[in-house]
């Protein structure tokens, strides 16, 4: 008896998924725990293996098509078995629209798509790749097949398409149209779409208030000088402003707990614990990897733990469970000329802080009362009103501030 094969359930608010790409054709044998396809959600592709083991009798959703979770996309079975010819569920739907015109069934309208993409050099299935590096691929006319994947066993990455270099031969004939995506439609990608949609749904069903204030960086700079040595020869990593930043975070949420919870539509659910988000931009947009129970870390397990899963958000290795069940998030933008932003919540949680670029500016030193440069940072403050008001959030990002200024007290 031939097995179905699900669309998986990979987080909590994932209600469909999209195939990013098939790795095994219609025809194909399957073993157990062997990768089957590519789906996009939450803003990753995670690899889906096989529960079962025989031929991969039938595909009914192609690269880049959706489908609800738990619906069949296809079945595994032995050689002559007998599968549903449609999408199971389908059928219904197909004999309402059974009087448009042949160009306008969901019939013909697959077969041409499928029929385009594997005649496509660009989108060749069994290829490893990671979305980013398809889309490059595609704009920039280039065969995936030609590529030298650097990623895990051998997958292909946005940073080796664009670094590769076609044989001289090869690029000559390459034409203006095929090399230029100049005044194409892009569609979205999947990872776009989601942030899309929880982007949306936050600024449109949260009341969203942003409080913005200064910060001398004086202290923390000293600190950081002193810590940098002990931090690495613990963890092997460098501490960075950010985690600074972050534990003064941690510090001040034990005295405001209303900031670390969720607004649900049954209430205020409050966590015992602060499960970190730490917002880090990819190729096609921003994934929030986690850092479960955060408020118990010192200086160290807390650089050791932003690195690892940065690391990984960037090179695409996070696991929905690791993007899951944040509490409390912050964004920061590095390295960069922008001083002040307005952070969009990431629902269900309460707030979110933002980090704006450090920048120099002068001041009067407070004990000599000459000029002097102070680097400083802005913060910003977005918080959820109808779970808090503006005097809390107002003392809570105070006492960030506070901390950051004062920040020794920060190792007690």
């Amino acid at each position: 008896m031939a097995h179905e094969v699900l669309m998986p359930k990979l987080s909590s608010t994932m209600s469909e998924g999209t195939i990013t790409v098939w790795l095994k054709n219609e025809g194909d044998p399957v073993e157990i725990g062997e990768a089957i396809f590519e789906v996009m959600t939450d803003k990753i592709a995670i690899e889906v293996e096989a529960y079962e083991e025989g031929l991969l009798l039938k595909r009914y959703i192609g690269d880049g098509e959706s489908a609800p979770v738990n619906a069949v996309i296809a079945y595994i079975g032995e050689a002559g078995e007998e599968v549903p010819e449609e999408m199971p569920g389908q059928e219904t739907e197909k004999e309402a629209t059974s009087t448009d015109t042949v160009e306008e069934t969901p019939t013909e309208a697959s077969t041409v798509e499928v029929a385009t993409e594997s005649a496509s050099p660009v989108e060749a299935k069994n290829i490893r790749a990671t979305p980013a590096a398809r889309r490059i691929a595609r704009e920039k006319g280039l065969a995936l097949a030609m590529i030298q994947g650097t990623g895990p066993k051998g997958r292909i990455q946005a940073l080796d398409v664009k670094n590769y270099q076609a044989p001289k031969a090869a690029a000559s004939t390459a034409t203006a149209e095929e090399t230029v995506p100049t005044g194409k439609l892009v569609p979205w990608s999947s990872m776009r779409q989601v942030i899309s949609e929880r982007m949306v749904h936050s600024k449109t069903t949260i009341p969203h208030v942003t409080m913005t204030a200064e910060v001398d960086l004086t202290q923390v700079i000293e600190l950081r000088q002193h810590l940098l040595p002990l931090v690495e020869a613990q963890v092997e990593k460098r501490l960075s402003y950010l985690e600074i930043i972050a534990k003064a975070a941690m510090v001040a949420l034990k005295s405001y707990p209303i900031f670390n919870a969720h607004g649900l539509a049954e209430g205020i659910q409050y966590h015992d614990h602060v499960n970190l988000g730490i917002a880090v931009a990819v190729e096609e947009g921003l994934v929030v990897p986690v850092i479960p129970q955060a408020d118990r870390m010192g200086l160290s397990d807390l650089t050791q733990a932003v690195k690892e899963q940065t690391a990984k958000a960037r090179k695409g290795q996070l696991t929905p469970a690791e993007m899951s069940g944040g509490t409390f998030t912050i964004s920061s933008l590095g390295k960069s000329t922008v001083k002040t932003f307005n952070p969009i919540i990431n629902a269900p949680e309460v707030a979110i802080l933002g980090v704006g670029g450090m920048y120099e500016q002068l001041a009067l030193d407070p004990d000599s009362g000459e000029v002097c440069h102070q680097s400083r940072v802005n913060l910003s403050l977005s918080f959820d009103h109808r779970v808090v008001d503006g005097a809390p959030a107002s003392a809570f990002l105070s006492q960030i501030v506070a901390l950051l200024e004062n920040p020794f007290g920060l190792l007690l």
